[in-house]
């Protein structure tokens, strides 16, 4: 069986990593070809030499064009920068499906990013294909709001969700039920390591989505209470991103207590993951399935998330639930696991057993098993959910 893999590839990123692993869990019964091209995490690699996971085929047409244009700008010019760079997307489609003449199957790992948004989709999707086309939905493009993009993903074969909460999104849709999968995130087991937990920690790129923002006003709202937290921080970002998460701090008058780890590598992420007394997942956009979680669960890590999307459907009982953009909830919650080692110890115990759920090997033998479907030619069956 080939299949292309149409996907981020850059090292250490979530999304990258996701379809690392899934292609090496499943090797032994599928002949793999990934295509992937520049998106908007090219600039954070700007400079690097293997940036990418491996060998794969590359569009580099259309070329990327991150948007250059300014709040200030006129609306005309706002417009007519966005139908551009909509057309372009869509021709990166087609470009994606011309890569993939002498494969079976083509899975195509839709995130909001725009090289692998939901516009390029439409592009795929579009043309008339013999070849089967697989989805897998891990965030919700806000061009969904657009019926002729959302009714894209009625011509898929199949549509991979991780979450009940996705798969709800997409029947709101209108994609049919039959068309739907229910696949976990995978998690990766490492070994626990015998190091004491010090760190309270925040992993990706510190911005507004991913509840940034909210974790530096529960950090004021302690120091106010003589209670001061030091977030270590770890991920891949731009100078700006960083630049900008800083200026916010120092407005909150919490800078001094940020500690900038910078980019890591997988093995030390876990380790890092494993130093944590608890790390936060407080997103504000909702998702499918958080890599964070499905990590923080691997490494038996405590973790504060965010109850929506599909984190609460991973989580169960193995970590503590708030609500989005509420920081004095976050900075209960805190005080909540600082306060209280056996609680700490009860999350971690739970959080490995769940992952355990959620291996590599499960989440390739289903994926496989889609796939096997689709080349049977198998149209809306409704199957139990694997969750």
């Amino acid at each position: 069986m080939k299949v292309a893999l149409i996907t981020c590839w850059y090292k250490d990123i979530s999304m990258a990593n996701y379809s690392a692993n899934l292609q090496n869990a499943s090797s032994a019964k599928v002949e793999w070809q990934v295509v992937s091209s520049h998106c908007g995490c090219c600039n954070r690699y700007s400079g690097r030499k293997n940036f990418l996971q491996s060998v794969c085929k590359f569009v580099s047409f259309p070329s990327y064009v991150p948007s250059v244009e300014k709040a200030s700008s006129p609306r005309a010019l706002h417009m007519l920068l966005s139908a551009t760079s909509l057309l372009l997307e869509s021709l990166r489609g087609v470009a994606y499906l011309t890569k993939c003449k002498s494969d079976d199957i083509i899975h195509y790992q839709l995130s909001a990013s725009q090289s692998f948004g939901v516009s390029s989709l439409f592009g795929l999707l579009s043309i008339p294909s013999e070849k089967k086309r697989v989805v897998t939905v891990h965030s919700i493009d806000p061009l969904n709001k657009f019926s002729f993009y959302s009714r894209s993903y009625r011509k898929a074969d199949r549509i991979i969700v991780h979450s009940n909460e996705m798969k709800r999104k997409m029947i709101s849709l209108s994609v049919p039920e039959g068309k739907i999968r229910l696949v976990p995130h995978g998690a990766r087991l490492p070994p626990l390591l015998k190091t004491s937990r010090e760190e309270i920690t925040f992993f990706g790129s510190p911005k507004s989505a991913k509840g940034f923002w909210t974790i530096l006003q529960s950090m004021k709202i302690l120091r106010d209470q003589s209670r001061e937290i030091h977030l270590h921080i770890y991920g891949i970002y731009s100078d700006s991103e960083k630049n900008e998460a800083i200026k916010a701090a120092m407005n909150f008058g919490v800078a001094d207590l940020l500690v900038w780890g910078n980019r890591i590598s997988e093995a030390e992420f876990d380790r890092k993951m494993q130093e944590s007394v608890f790390t936060l997942a407080v997103n504000t956009v909702s998702v499918s399935g958080s890599s964070v979680v499905a990590r923080a669960m691997a490494n038996a890590t405590p973790i504060i998330a965010s109850n929506i999307g599909g984190i609460p459907e991973y989580l169960g009982e193995g970590g503590l639930l708030v609500p989005p953009s509420d920081p004095q909830a976050l900075a209960s919650a805190m005080v909540k696991l600082l306060d209280d080692p056996p609680l700490r110890e009860r999350l971690s115990n739970t959080a490995r057993r769940r992952a355990e759920k959620f291996s590599w090997d499960k989440v390739a033998e289903i994926t496989i098993n889609i796939y096997e479907e689709c080349l049977r030619g198998e149209l809306n069956v409704i199957c139990k959910s694997e969750i």
